[in-house]
Order: C-alpha cells, then structure tokens, then sequence
C-alpha cells in the first residue's frame, strides 16, 4: 500500500510549510522528492517503504551522494569572485 503514509504531516523544510507525505512522494515529477530521507527518517521507517515501493532505477537521484555544504559554498565563493 504506496498511501499508507499519505496522511501523515511534517513541516517542509524547503517549502517553509506543513504539508502531507503523499505530496512528499510524488514532488519530483510523480516520484519522492530528493529529500525524502532527510525529512521522514524520524516519524517512519521511509527506507524500507522506499525499497517496497521504487525501485533504485526509478529513483537514482536518491542513492547519489548530496554534495558537502562547505564544498558547495566554496564553490559559490569562488563563482561571484570570478563574476568580478
């Protein structure tokens, strides 16, 4: 049952807003928003409702790995000092 979970709420970090978890795992053009894990791991067991639910084709955006946060600012810094 993919909507068992549907009712679910939690506060979206991204969105700055309550919302359920069906909009959760249909954000990403029909398939789980790429922070699912981030966000559920507390209120559900979302790992194994991932696996009985997507397969790792459907869903690779979710197995690769999220860039460093200091990397990704570096970056940015980086960036605007070359837009100069």
């Amino acid at each position: 049952m993919i909507d068992k979970y549907d009712e679910f709420e939690i506060y979206c970090k991204k969105l700055g807003h309550e919302l359920r978890f069906n909009y959760c795992r249909k954000e990403h053009d029909g398939l789980p928003c790429p922070s699912i894990f981030d966000c559920w791991y507390q209120r559900m067991q979302i790992g194994e409702f991932m696996k009985e639910n997507y397969s790792p084709e459907q869903v690779p955006y979710l197995s690769e790995p999220k860039p460093d946060k200091v990397f990704t600012l570096l970056e940015l810094i980086e960036q605007a000092k070359n837009r100069k």
